[in-house]
């Protein structure tokens, strides 16, 4: 204790800059392991990249990921579509990362979609240092994952807002990891209902493809069942025992006279579309008929009224092109 307090005061002035080296020595360790957790971690690159993606900077996005060549139509790897497919994402969170070998990480990363959970892992490898201090990580190379989006009878739907057109009705669209791609179909005759899948992992893409099953719109059936009413109230109106050109028929081996006969339609077809060949076509139809008539005895020449109720069947062929409908009805001799 002697020798401290009787110390000249230059050690002393030494000691202190030995122990302010020493304490600033130790924050330096202390801020460099904390900027290169924080900074230069594997984490704050997925962050990072996530954000990216939120911006709808898929080029940037795709400069990180640094994948092979996305084949297929790139509607969701930029812009609008890129920023709707992450949209739907809440409470995103980065985990930790874990060790899966030297110099290899995984890092998880949990969030919601529509009140479900979901998770998807990213790999990344340290690839060196930057300043000497700082590690520097980059995503483990890694194909896109590919979803399949296809419709029926139409060569193109929407997907997250934006047009892709279909190749004998199927698209391969690259997807950035996590994505939630929305799909439907909507024209003045038909329409696909919108469907939703979310690509939280390779695989997911390749099994949970989009299939959009078009039906018809209330349009198209209004104007089938409009042209169906004139062509059948055509029909009725021929007085004959059997119009020209339509379902309608009444056999019988007494005389008839032409002005007693009325036709009346009491039941229209109901209009059922559906899918075959690629194409649309009509269900069978069926008319329901009332006649009224009077016919005259051949033999005794006794005339009589005669009502006759009765339903007739046939088909029509169904042509749709853009704004335009053609149904022509198909009847037998």
């Amino acid at each position: 204790m002697e020798q401290v307090k009787n110390a000249s005061p230059p050690i002393r002035v030494l000691a202190a800059w030995l122990a302010a080296l020493m304490v600033l020595a130790v924050a330096a360790v202390i801020t460099i392991t904390l900027v290169n957790q924080k900074v230069f971690s594997p984490e704050q690159q997925v962050g990072q990249y996530f954000s990216l993606l939120q911006e709808g900077e898929g080029e940037q996005a795709m400069g990180l990921l640094d994948p092979e060549t996305p084949q297929g139509n790139s509607v969701l790897l930029d812009g609008e579509a890129l920023q709707a497919s992450v949209e739907p994402i809440q409470d995103f969170q980065v985990e930790d990362a874990r060790e899966v070998t030297d110099g290899a990480v995984e890092v998880a990363t949990n969030y919601t979609v529509d009140g479900q959970k979901h998770q998807t892992m990213f790999h990344l490898k340290r690839s060196g240092r930057d300043w000497l201090f700082f590690d520097r990580w980059h995503f483990a190379a890694t194909d896109m994952p590919q979803l399949s989006v296809s419709a029926d009878t139409t060569n193109q739907v929407r997907v997250n807002g934006e047009d892709a057109p279909l190749t004998k009705g199927t698209a391969k669209l690259p997807v950035f990891l996590p994505a939630v791609v929305d799909a439907s179909y909507r024209e003045k005759y038909f329409q696909g209902a919108k469907r939703r899948v979310v690509v939280d992992s390779p695989s997911a893409a390749g099994t949970d493809g989009l299939e959009l099953t078009t039906k018809p719109t209330k349009e198209l059936v209004q104007e089938i069942d409009d042209q169906l009413h004139e062509y059948l109230d055509d029909c009725a109106a021929q007085q004959v025992l059997k119009p020209a050109g339509c379902p309608l028929s009444y056999n019988t081996e007494s005389r008839v006279a032409g002005d007693s006969i009325h036709w009346k339609i009491t039941d229209y077809p109901e209009v059922k579309v559906g899918p075959y060949d690629g194409g649309w076509v009509l269900r069978s139809l069926k008319v329901g008929t009332s006649l009224n008539l009077v016919e005259q005895n051949l033999m005794t020449g006794a005339k009589s009224g005669n009502t006759v109720r009765h339903d007739f069947g046939f088909t029509a062929k169904l042509e749709v092109s853009g704004d335009s409908v053609t149904v022509t009805p198909v009847v037998g001799d």
